[in-house]
């Protein structure tokens, strides 16, 4: 799941969860849907996550994702198409972080999606605390010439580093605002200066060090920023109506992540779906598809909701529904295929809660007026870190996914007119 539009500090989505009864009758006789596979969804995380592991745009084992989820689509009987686009690609390959120069303390950062490089030597300054990086705390902190120290929270990173950037620093760390692993995350755009994220224990205790007295760090940063083709994979099944009905999910990961949760897991319930569609006369077409770059920001969703949004009549979004509560939702005020949703989960007996979320592939389809269902299982603290791993994960929950994506597409031609 994408956090190029979160704010570093925001709310988690659990926050917005709320539970709901749906008891409301379907709108009509549906097709009775073969029973969902937990082993299915299973098999393909696994393959995804295990076998094929991380999974970033613009890198070897994304196409490798990309042929996996063109020959499960195939073999299931459905047409299957590569939808080119480019990319604004980037790659972390080594970061340095000391602490009293070159010799000193070293720490292990991770570097912020799109940051720039330093030079092949690195850069080294004295460090400077800036607080949240809001303006008066930049303002104080003097960051001319020197390494700014920020704390995550309230802004987002892209600006926390331009504002250092704008105030002469040569590069930013910035600290975790809570305990734990450090995830990936990302600037949004490239930036001016190098920035690396630290966790909040590393990044508290330099602070103190910083009150104490004078500071010296030395950080290298190795990064390639450049254009780079990559792909959505589409499977096509005509339907009575040539109006479209999307399944999608976003098929890549983040570099650090095996994305099993994150989102092996909306892959595989999209591909479970396509299974239990396959067989069954269509109200409208459907088109599985796995959208390339949602973690860079959406770029796939928004690439083909550009060039073939006019057709679709509605998506059905899943990202991250491997384990936790399911939830229905999604981040517009047209809320039809999210009605549709809720009473094809209560005629299948699955017990959702309503929830508001827009950081996902489904916003690039509300922003060409198509309405959206968000197929969802909460927020994950493993997401965006190696700790997403199948293992983790409850196959039922895929399952259920799956067979509720299934059933709205099946259902929505009812109101999507």
């Amino acid at each position: 799941m994408s956090r190029a539009r979160l704010r570093s500090g925001g709310l988690t989505a659990a926050a917005f969860l709320f539970v709901v009864a749906l008891a409301s009758a379907p709108l009509r006789a549906a097709p009775v849907l073969p029973a969902a596979s937990p082993a299915n969804a299973l098999r393909h995380v696994t393959v995804l996550s295990r076998q094929i592991g991380p999974r970033p745009a613009g890198q070897p084992a994304y196409l490798a994702a990309v042929e996996y989820m063109e020959g499960q689509l195939r073999a299931m009987g459905y047409e299957v198409e590569r939808q080119p686009f480019s990319i604004l690609y980037f790659e972390a390959r080594a970061a340095v972080l000391r602490v009293g120069g070159p010799e000193g303390v070293e720490l292990r950062p991770t570097i912020l999606q799109y940051s720039a490089a330093t030079s092949g030597a690195g850069v080294e300054g004295t460090l400077a605390a800036a607080g949240l990086g809001r303006a008066d705390e930049v303002a104080r902190a003097n960051l001319s010439g020197k390494i700014a120290l920020i704390q995550r929270g309230e802004l987002t990173f892209r600006e926390k580093v331009e504002a250092a950037a704008a105030a002469g620093a040569l590069a930013a760390i910035i600290y975790n605002n809570r305990p734990g692993t450090v995830p990936a995350a990302t600037l949004a755009a490239p930036s001016r200066i190098p920035a690396v994220l630290i966790t909040e224990d590393a990044g508290e205790q330099l602070l103190a060090q910083v009150r104490q007295g004078a500071v010296r760090v030395f950080l290298r940063v190795e990064t390639v920023t450049e254009q780079r083709p990559t792909w959505n994979v589409v499977g096509r099944r005509a339907g009575r109506d040539a109006r479209t009905i999307v399944i999608g999910a976003h098929l890549d990961s983040v570099e650090v992540s095996p994305g099993a949760n994150d989102n092996a897991s909306g892959i595989a319930a999209a591909l479970e779906a396509a299974r239990l569609l396959a067989e069954i006369p269509l109200p409208l077409s459907v088109e599985i598809i796995g959208f390339g770059a949602e973690e860079l920001g959406l770029y796939g969703s928004a690439h083909y909701a550009r060039v073939r949004g006019t057709r679709v009549a509605g998506m059905v979004n899943m990202d991250m529904v491997g384990r936790g509560a399911l939830v229905i939702g999604s981040s517009s005020s047209d809320g039809r295929l999210v009605e549709v949703g809720g009473r094809a989960a209560a005629r299948l007996g699955l017990s959702v809660g309503r929830f508001r979320l827009g950081q996902s592939d489904h916003v690039s389809f509300e922003r060409a007026g198509i309405p959206t269902l968000f197929i969802h299982t909460g927020d994950d603290p493993a997401i965006h870190t190696p700790g997403d791993t199948v293992d983790r994960l409850e196959p039922q929950k895929m399952a259920d996914a799956a067979r509720l994506a299934a059933a709205a597409a099946l259902d929505a031609g009812e109101v999507l007119r």
